[in-house]
Order: C-alpha cells, then sequence, then structure tokens
C-alpha cells in the first residue's frame, strides 16, 4: 500500500510539472501572439496612416490647383513676383509656404524660369496619425507650366450653329438618318464626301464640302444643301421644296422632283490689289463687266463684280488661304474695285490689303444635267433639261442651254437655245418645243432638233448683246471645330478616374452630399470602400452591389447599380457594358446623368440601360438630390449662371477625344468626338448637337438601325456648348496658366 501510495504521489507531482510546462508554453505562445497581433495590427495601421496620407497630398495638389486657376493676371503675376528662384544643385532652396486651412498639409512653392519659360513648383507634404506609432507623411512635387503676354482668353461657351459637323467621308447607309434641326440652327456640316444609300429617309439640310451621291430613300422637305464639289441624285423619293448649291449638278430621272434652286459653277479669278498686282486667286461668283458682244472682248474673261452671297477662300501667291466674306463689303460699278470685306486666316499668316479686285481666268464647274423637274431658279455655266413637261420658272444659262418639253418664265442665255425633243416640217410647223411665257433673251440662236431652218419661239430675242456673263458661285462648308483635348475639361470634372503611379485612383472635386459634407478628396479605387458614403449609395457595379474597376484592365463599367451625377474624366478609353439602376441619383431609373470626358475612345454597349442624359438637361435631379456637384449647381438647387443656364459643358453627354461606338442608346446632350462614329443594333438618338473626327478626319458609320440627331427641342441655354480659345477669343495680355493642371506630378 505504501509503496503504491508513494507511486501515486510521484505520479501526481509529475502531472502537475507537466502541467507547468504546458501551461508556461500556452503563455509564451498566448503572449507571442499578442505580440504578433499587436504587431500586425500597428503594420495595418501605419499602412493606412499612410494611405491616408497619400490621399491629403493629392488633395492638397488639387487644392493648389484650385487656387492658381482662381487668380487672375494681376494676381498671378504679384505671386510669381514674390518667389523664390529653383536652386543650384548643392544648395538649399528656399520656399514661399502659404497657409493652408487643413493643418496636416503644409505647401511650399518655388519657381524656375528657362530660356522664356516660367515653372511653378508646388511641393505638398501631408501628414497622418500625428503623435501615433503610425505617423505616416507623403510628399508630391507637381509642376505647373505659366505663360505670359498675347494668350487668348478661354471662352467659357459659345452658341451651336450646326446641328452636325461631321469631318471625314461620311457613308449613311442605315434604315432611316435624320438631322433635325430648330430655327436657329442649320443641319450639318461635312468635311469630304457624303454618300447615302439603302436609307428610308435620310433628311439633311446643309453643306459638304466634297462630291454629294444619293441613291435610295430621300432627301426631306425645304432642305437646303451647299456643295462644292459635284451633286449626284439617281433614283430616290421625290424632293419637295428643295435648294442645291454647287459646283456641277446631276439628277438623273427619279421623278418630278420640286426644287426651289439649282445652281453651279464659279469664276477663276486671279486677285490683285488696287495697283494690279498679283495677290492670289479665288473661285468667286458675280457679273462681268464687260459686255459678251464687244469687240475683241472674249465671253468669260474680264473684271468681275463679285457676288456678296458667298463666302469663299482667297489662295495667296506666298501659300496662304484666308475665308472672304463680302456680305457688307463696298462694290464699286464702273471699277470691280472692292473694300470694306471681312477676312479669316484659314492657314499661314497672310492678309489681304484693304482694296481688291477680281479679273476672271475662266470658269469652275457649272454643268447642271437634269431631267423633267419643278424648279423656281435655275442658273449654271451649261444647262442640260431632258424628258417632257419641265417647268422652270428663271432660267440664267451662261453658256448653252438644252432643253425639252415644258414651261420657261423667263431666260437669259450667253449661248445658245436647243429644244433637244422638238422638230420641224418648216419653219411654221413645229412640234415638242418648250414654252417660253415672258420677253426673254440669248446671245447665241435657237436649234429645234436636227431642223436647219429659221424657226422662233415666242417671247424669245436671239443674237442678243450686252448680256454680262454670270455665274452664282460654288460654296464653301465650314467645318472647323476646336480640337478635343481631354485634358483642357479635367479642372471641372467632379470625379477623375486615372492611374497615378501604378494605382487606379478617383479623385473627386466639388461635390457634397445633401447636408453639404464634402466628399472632396484623393480615393485609392483597389482599397477604398466608395459604394456607399455613410447611408448614400454613390459607385458600384455588377449589377448589384459590387465594387466598380477592381476586376478588369480596363475602364469598363459593368452593370452600373449606382453612379454619381456630374462631370466624369477618364484618362484613356472607357466601356458602359449595361445599367441595371442608378441608386446614386433620385428618380431617373436606369439613367445616367453624366458628361463623360475621355482620353481615348467610349462604347456604349447595348447591354440592358436607360438612357445617358446631359447634367444640365435634368437639373431638379442634378440639384436636388443626395449627391450634388456644386460647379454646377447654386446652393438652393439651380443651375450655376446669372439665367440659371448652367455650365457649358454639362450640356454635353460625351466629349471624346477618341471615338463613340453606340448600341441602340439615347443621348440627351451633345455628342463631341475627336475620332469616328460607329452606330450599330438599334436606332442611335441624339438629342443634341454631333461633332465627329474634330482631331483628324474620321469616318461616320450607321447601322441598319439608323441615327437621329436632334436639337429641335433644346433652349437656348442648351445650344451653349464649352469653347476652347481655338475658335477665337479675346486678346489678354499678363500671366496665366498654360494649363489647368500640373504637367507633371512626382511622390518625393
Amino acid at each position: 500500500m505504501n509503496r503504491i501510495t508513494v507511486r501515486s504521489r510521484q505520479c501526481g507531482a509529475a502531472t502537475i510539472t507537466i502541467l507547468l510546462l504546458v501551461g508556461v508554453s500556452i503563455s509564451i505562445a498566448v503572449l507571442g501572439s499578442l505580440h504578433y497581433i499587436q504587431g500586425s495590427q500597428n503594420q495595418s495601421l501605419t499602412m493606412h496612416a499612410q494611405t491616408l496620407a497619400q490621399r491629403k497630398a493629392w488633395v492638397g495638389v488639387d487644392l493648389t490647383k484650385k487656387y492658381l486657376n482662381a487668380l487672375n493676371s494681376s494676381q498671378l503675376e504679384e505671386l510669381i513676383d514674390s518667389l523664390p528662384l529653383k536652386a543650384e544643385v548643392g544648395q538649399t532652396q528656399l520656399t514661399l509656404k502659404p497657409s493652408v486651412s487643413d493643418p496636416n498639409i503644409h505647401l511650399s512653392l518655388f519657381k524656375e524660369e528657362v530660356d522664356d519659360k516660367t515653372y511653378l513648383y508646388a511641393e505638398v507634404n501631408a501628414e497622418a496619425a500625428k503623435g501615433t506609432k503610425a505617423y505616416s507623411n507623403s510628399s508630391i512635387e507637381a509642376v505647373f507650366e505659366l505663360q505670359h503676354t498675347g494668350t487668348q482668353s478661354p471662352i467659357k461657351s459659345c452658341s451651336m450653329v450646326r446641328t452636325a459637323v461631321l469631318r471625314g467621308a461620311t457613308d449613311l447607309t442605315g434604315g432611316g438618318t435624320d438631322f433635325l434641326s430648330g430655327d436657329a440652327l442649320s443641319d450639318i456640316a461635312v468635311e469630304g464626301n457624303l454618300t447615302l444609300t439603302n436609307s428610308s429617309k435620310s433628311g439633311i439640310s446643309g453643306c459638304v464640302s466634297g462630291d454629294v451621291y444619293m441613291n435610295g430613300g430621300g432627301i426631306k422637305r425645304n432642305a437646303n444643301l451647299y456643295i462644292g464639289g459635284r451633286f449626284t441624285l439617281e433614283s430616290m423619293s421625290t424632293p419637295e421644296h428643295v435648294g442645291v448649291w454647287a459646283r456641277d449638278i446631276d439628277i438623273g430621272n427619279s421623278g418630278k422632283g420640286v426644287y426651289e434652286y439649282l445652281r453651279a459653277g464659279a469664276f477663276s479669278a486671279e486677285v490683285l490689289d488696287d495697283t494690279g498686282n498679283l495677290i492670289g486667286t479665288a473661285g468667286i461668283g458675280g457679273k462681268l463687266l464687260n459686255d459678251a458682244g464687244a469687240a475683241g472682248s472674249s465671253k468669260d474673261l474680264g473684271v468681275l463684280l463679285p457676288s456678296k452671297n458667298l463666302k469663299f477662300v482667297v489662295e495667296t501667291t506666298s501659300g496662304g488661304r484666308l475665308l472672304v466674306d463680302l456680305s457688307d463689303a463696298n462694290i464699286e460699278n464702273s471699277t470691280g474695285f472692292v473694300s470694306g470685306f471681312a477676312s479669316e486666316v484659314l492657314d499661314g499668316d497672310d492678309s489681304l490689303p484693304s482694296v481688291i479686285q477680281f479679273v476672271t481666268t475662266g470658269v469652275l464647274g457649272g454643268n447642271i444635267d437634269i431631267f423633267t423637274l419643278t424648279v423656281g431658279e435655275l442658273w449654271g455655266q451649261k444647262i442640260v433639261s431632258d424628258g417632257y413637261d419641265a417647268n422652270y420658272t428663271n432660267v440664267f444659262s451662261n453658256g448653252d442651254f438644252s432643253v425639252g418639253t415644258g414651261n420657261i418664265g423667263s431666260l437669259i442665255g450667253g449661248g445658245n437655245l436647243r429644244a433637244n425633243k422638238g422638230g420641224c416640217s418648216s419653219d411654221s410647223n413645229c412640234w415638242n418645243l418648250p414654252k417660253i411665257l415672258n420677253p426673254s433673251q440669248i446671245a447665241g440662236e435657237l436649234s429645234i432638233g436636227d431642223y436647219q431652218g429659221n424657226a422662233t419661239l415666242n417671247n424669245l430675242v436671239q443674237k442678243m448683246t450686252g448680256i454680262n456673263s454670270s455665274l452664282p458661285g460654288v460654296p464653301y462648308c465650314d467645318t472647323r471645330v476646336a480640337k478635343v483635348v481631354a485634358d483642357d475639361y479635367k479642372a471641372s470634372a467632379n470625379y477623375i478616374f486615372e492611374e497615378v503611379d501604378g494605382k487606379r485612383h478617383l479623385t473627386i472635386q466639388n461635390v457634397s452630399l445633401a447636408d453639404g459634407t464634402s466628399l472632396d478628396g484623393v480615393y485609392d479605387l483597389q482599397t477604398d470602400e466608395l459604394r456607399f458614403f455613410g447611408d448614400q449609395p454613390f459607385l458600384s457595379c455588377g449589377w448589384g452591389s459590387g465594387h466598380c474597376f477592381r476586376n478588369n484592365e480596363i475602364w469598363e463599367l459593368n452593370g452600373i447599380s449606382s453612379f454619381p451625377p456630374g462631370i466624369a474624366w477618364f484618362d484613356r478609353s472607357l466601356k458602359i457594358n449595361g445599367v441595371g439602376s442608378n441608386d446614386a441619383v433620385n428618380n431617373v431609373g436606369k439613367n445616367l446623368l453624366n458628361t463623360f470626358v475621355t482620353t481615348g475612345d467610349l462604347e456604349l454597349a447595348s447591354s440592358g440601360h436607360g438612357k445617358l442624359i446631359a447634367p444640365n438637361f435634368n437639373p431638379s435631379e442634378l440639384c436636388s438630390g443626395g449627391i450634388v456637384p456644386t460647379n454646377l449647381c447654386t446652393p438652393d438647387g439651380k443651375l450655376v449662371g446669372d439665367e440659371e443656364t448652367g455650365l457649358a459643358l454639362a450640356n454635353s453627354s460625351i466629349i471624346s477625344q477618341g471615338g463613340l461606338n453606340v448600341q441602340g442608346w439615347v443621348i440627351d446632350g451633345h455628342v463631341t468626338l475627336g475620332g469616328a462614329v460607329t452606330t450599330s443594333g438599334s436606332k442611335v438618338f441624339i438629342n443634341g448637337g454631333l461633332v465627329v473626327g474634330s482631331n483628324a478626319p474620321a469616318s461616320v458609320s450607321v447601322g441598319a438601325g439608323g441615327l437621329e440627331v436632334n436639337t429641335q427641342g433644346l433652349s437656348q441655354g442648351q445650344l451653349q456648348k464649352d469653347c476652347s480659345t481655338q475658335t477665337g477669343g479675346s486678346s489678354e495680355s499678363g500671366w496665366q496658366l498654360k494649363y489647368n493642371t500640373p504637367i507633371w506630378t512626382r511622390y518625393l
């Protein structure tokens, strides 16, 4: 018993010893775990503080940018004069240290002058978790370029003059293409050739710099087409009250259309100063001073009394090009000297003297080939009218005129008249002749078919002297637009999506919640929570509550559930692939209330979606919702501006430095593209203006669904667009920022 008892006591001591050792081991492990957890927490806090410091540093850069943009020329000059120069290597850099409202952001400024350029350096240092072990700071250097004298003050807005400007070869082959304008605008301006085929109805009016070919569909009622090249119309529905003004006109046997006018041709002319020195050449309409029948005179050569109806281009002897407007000019009828005209430089830096004169050297175009039509005014160089029962109210033929049967109200002809369907058995027995209803005259003779006699027509005087040569001119199509430079709009954007040092950032500026809480700052799209700010939905995708831009290599909004209202700027191409809802904006359903600005292309895919609406086109939801762009809205919920018309930029729904591929969307707002546009799927509606190819000539490709561009329902305020200095501006001397944003930034 005792032995057993002793053994039992020995066993108990060993157990206790083992338990003690195990307990010590567990304690050590727990203490180690606690130390590890504390270290991890400290590391996490440090990383969080570092991110916060970087964000604050970018906020400091943004504050500096806004501050500099707010300064006028004299204030900016005063600031520049007070800045120390950049120090040489090895020397201490002196800086100006403005105060910043946030005590955790510190700003230092200095300048550098290189040749004739001045740069402002802003060093921003931001701190986070001050007074703790997690303390972090981040420093960023931002450089702004300044310019002095001779600059153009930016134009905030300008009024649209055309519904669409299409710069490049344009092929409209869809199931229906319409350009609809109110009284204030003409429809389109096309640089290059325009082709309309297989279209059920192509509503078009405006100007084209090249040739126009139409086959299939029709031209809308009361359209006016001004064409720098040849107009060719084949099989189309019958035009009604259409006007065509071109270099040459060819209208096939497409039915008895009704035209207000058909005009073609111009004189080629030398442009002289008042002493007879050659300045350049031009193609221009007008009437010659010399009589066609004067001894030794050539019919189409001489001093020209130019027409005031069309602008035209003068190509100077040194290679420059100027656009000339004679609408308010003084023209001396006895000499042809012209003064008091207006001119604009298109290429080069030439100017015209105060007095000029035009001496013709020949004829440009002027050929009109038509079938049976009803025309108010028919005017060209050589006119051929085939067919029967035509009706021409007034005919001006600078050369020969060949016509079938029908009625001619009056005729002034500089050549011969031929009745091409007629015939005669004698001078008094002829058939299939045109009827001239009022006294008319021609410089040449009448011929009837192959008849060799001397038959006449009532109201026609032949071999008339004193008929001066005249031609209407060839239209100039003005397609000048400012280039799209996305960076110009960055300072006005509310949401800037960009990659900085390999990280995707969202910079929010001029945005607050409904209670006034500012959302301005720089956010990491990979790590920061942006689906909500408090209870307010902000940015979510995936047809639900997923994050946006975390799992794709491009900027792609896939299945939007929330996207905040205002101006969104992207540093590359953007794809919008469906909108399930938009909880960030009240009462808009699946609609997006935005201006999208991209440095690359924009694609609007066919997945489920609502409309894309420019911010100013729905001011109530823009300015009275849970998220408010404060640069677009006043504190009392109105659009900014004296007449509450809003920032002109927010009348646009799309501004792309690249092109647009759109599949069946309705877009309320203007669309401006540096590149091409392609439509497919269902019909695309743009309730606003359209500019294509502003950076380089680009194509317009309309799919089977068709395209409608309509400015009829827009207010005068909505017809304002943001304009760059490339379209003009008032000259202003003094200091200005050359760009609204830094030319480069880096972490220090």
